[in-house]
């Protein structure tokens, strides 16, 4: 992975659903002023706005370290061209599947109470998807207008190698925020956890590895941070500056036990 320079700034992808309310307060905490929240506003379909992060001869601007945002290729606001002067990301992930599965519970509960909006309307996803077996099988497709552009199966490892300076996982969250501040050499801090959805149906495990089947590209990109965000050969410097990887690390095998699945789960943190 990249080591992570703290003289440029740093874009955290915010895939939904990946604890992102309580990872924001996090980010405020260790960037301060230097932290920018950029928000789509979808009752009005405003499109996301741009903080800009370089003056006009191209030196980067100090007040800005940390930009967060749903980078969203779909909506025309995507990585990497929505912020082509930038080469440092980081991210947290979760089991594509069960991300699916999570994002189907809070449309369908925001849905119920007229609060799920997109692009200025408020949409009721019950009618198109009355279970959260039609969900899975037909709109995942969002999930890839989160990843970079220049992201596929063929060069992935090499693509996200190139961008990401640390990706977590959701299924370790604290080991995952622990690592991220050391990464960029930030005090550790205890995650909260906010904004709870309810599990209220069952889920058919069978959905689980046609899934894997069907969308080849999430699992391995998903595998990846499980094989990465231990940081398993770094060097940790003793004055608690940034975490330096490794030259070259090995993608683990451990992705298939070394995270937590939670489909089985009744409530899922954002």
């Amino acid at each position: 992975m990249k080591r992570y320079d703290p003289k440029q700034p740093v874009v955290y992808t915010h895939v939904p659903k990946c604890a992102g309310s309580s990872v924001l307060r996090l980010l405020r905490h260790w960037f301060g002023d230097e932290y920018h929240k950029l928000n789509q506003d979808e009752h009005r379909d405003i499109v996301l706005p741009r903080v800009e992060t370089q003056d006009r001869k191209g030196r980067w601007l100090p007040n800005v370290k940390c930009i967060h945002g749903h980078f969203n290729h779909g909506r025309g606001y995507g990585l990497p061209y929505f912020y082509p002067e930038l080469n440092q990301y980081f991210t947290i992930l979760r089991d594509p599947f069960d991300l699916a599965v999570s994002m189907y519970f809070f449309a369908k509960g925001r849905s119920r109470s007229g609060r799920f909006w997109f692009r200025g309307e408020a949409v009721d996803l019950n009618d198109q998807f009355p279970d959260v077996e039609s969900y899975v099988k037909a709109y995942p497709y969002w999930m890839f207008d989160h990843l970079p552009q220049d992201v596929t199966i063929e060069n992935y490892e090499a693509r996200l190698r190139s961008k990401f300076i640390y990706m977590g996982i959701f299924e370790d969250l604290q080991t995952t925020i622990d690592n991220l501040g050391k990464v960029l050499g930030k005090p550790t801090a205890t995650l909260p956890h906010f904004n709870v959805s309810t599990y209220d149906e069952s889920i058919p495990e069978h959905l689980r590895q046609q899934f894997y089947a069907d969308y080849p590209l999430l699992k391995k990109v998903y595998d990846f941070a499980v094989g990465t965000y231990q940081l398993e050969g770094y060097e940790f410097p003793a004055d608690g500056g940034p975490a330096i990887p490794p030259a070259n690390i090995q993608i683990s095998s451990k992705s298939d036990d070394a995270a937590t699945q939670q489909s089985g789960a009744h409530v899922s943190a954002i």
